[in-house]
């Protein structure tokens, strides 16, 4: 006879695993059986969003959380998850409460053309351990903020003003124990000529993500950070904007996706300063078209050495394919090269005459993608990684849209004698 084990289980164990659920499916369960009615209100933790009930759904909501909170107003909740779209004095007076209860995983974001002003209490938190706020403005505080259990803080949409910086800012450091920081567009400014400073330093920060849209009118935006235990770092959607690093010793992967908009002749020795302070980086991702458009004759001599870089995936561009060379000679230990063309247009030149270090020695992966053996370049610059990489193991090409004719002339074209005896030659 089959025997049913989950039932077996304490009610403290199974409103654990309800706790991974939504609960809108946690909830779901009340029908199975008299035992199975109430538990669902014993769960430490609620995840739904209050467009999740029927119209009117405001009201259904408040219904909803007074009895939630009610029947657990002697319990610490652990986690509080929510997509809110309603009266925002509601949604601040539960965030509150939540808080004051000892809530442990915060996450909040509320879908409104206004911002929701946050209450002071969650500067004070001693049992917080995730925050994850968006569209809910952080108003500078006028005591040191303490948060002495977070570890994960993710910001989006965040400030408004001019003093958005000092409030990020002050937040950090009363996180003695902050290992995972996302910052998502955290400032909305709407004023023009603007100066934004953000200054990051952690000493126990692991991971740091910085997404942006593009800033307002003249608005400049600069990043300084002091992580020495950084490991993971990722640049994305931001403007030419200045990122200063300092102590990255322990910094093993990187990711720069960038867009340049407004050009400055200062911007290449930013860019310049930014390599040096990641140049002990071991696997890396960017995007080269932003070095091109900073300096598009390239004649500025070599960049930083990467001497620990085993892996390089890179993004060009019809024109910035020409900057390839200068960052293998810049990598002497590279073992794995991932070329991915972003573009419609025909490959621009890039010089075949130099022979790389990392080509004779570590080089033994390479990949490129999205067509870029469809033109004379892209052939030479497949043959001259046959033709020169002693140790090469691998050489992928893929495509994403290519007819079977297509790839049957590309492997034509490919007549190179290959250099390293072993290596294969696969066309996915």
């Amino acid at each position: 006879m089959d025997c049913d084990y989950i039932s077996e289980l304490p009610d403290s164990l199974l409103t654990q695993i309800l706790l991974n659920l939504p609960t809108k499916d946690s909830v779901k369960t009340s029908v199975l059986s008299k035992r199975w009615r109430n538990l669902w209100l014993n769960v430490p933790g609620l995840d739904l969003g209050s467009l999740q009930f029927p119209n009117p759904y405001e009201e259904g909501f408040t219904r909803f959380m007074d009895r939630f909170m009610e029947f657990n107003c002697g319990s610490h909740l652990q986690k509080f998850k929510i997509q809110y779209t309603g009266k925002q004095d509601q949604l601040m007076e539960l965030i509150c409460t939540v808080v004051d209860r000892g809530i442990q995983h915060l996450d909040v974001c509320y879908y409104s053309l206004r911002y929701g002003f946050m209450r002071e209490n969650i500067y004070k938190s001693k049992t917080l351990v995730s925050l994850k706020l968006f569209n809910l403005e952080l108003k500078k505080p006028e005591f040191v903020a303490s948060l002495p259990c977070l570890k994960i803080m993710h910001l989006g949409r965040v400030c408004r003003g001019e003093d958005g910086p000092l409030v990020v800012e002050k937040l950090i450091s009363g996180c003695p124990a902050l290992e995972y920081l996302k910052l998502i567009r955290p400032f909305d400014i709407s004023s023009q000529k603007v100066l934004l400073f953000l200054r990051v330093s952690s000493q126990t920060l692991k991971s740091l993500g910085l997404y942006y849209a593009f800033n307002k009118g003249d608005t400049d935006f600069s990043v300084e950070i002091d992580a020495p235990r950084l490991k993971y770092m990722i640049v994305k959607e931001s403007q030419s904007d200045n990122i200063v690093v300092k102590n990255l010793s322990s910094l093993f992967m990187i990711n720069i996706r960038t867009k340049c908009y407004q050009l400055r002749p200062e911007d290449f020795n930013i860019l310049c300063g930014f390599l040096t302070g990641i140049s002990r980086v071991r696997h890396m991702i960017i995007d080269l078209s932003r070095v091109e458009r900073l300096y598009p004759n390239y004649n500025f001599g070599p960049i930083p050495k990467f001497l620990n870089l085993y892996y390089l995936n890179v993004e060009v561009s019809r024109s910035s394919l020409q900057l390839l060379p200068a960052f293998l000679e810049s990598s002497p230990n590279l073992k794995t090269l991932i070329l991915d063309f972003r573009g419609s247009s025909k490959l621009g030149q890039i010089d075949f005459t130099n022979l790389h270090r990392c080509l004779i020695s570590t080089l033994e992966y390479v990949e490129i993608k999205k067509g870029m053996i469809r033109d004379e370049t892209g052939v030479k610059l497949v043959n001259y990684f046959l033709e020169n990489s002693a140790i090469l193991k691998k050489l992928t090409l893929s495509f994403t849209d290519s007819s079977s004719l297509e790839l049957e002339s590309c492997k034509k074209l490919l007549t190179s004698t290959k250099l390293s005896p072993t290596c294969q030659v696969i066309i996915v």
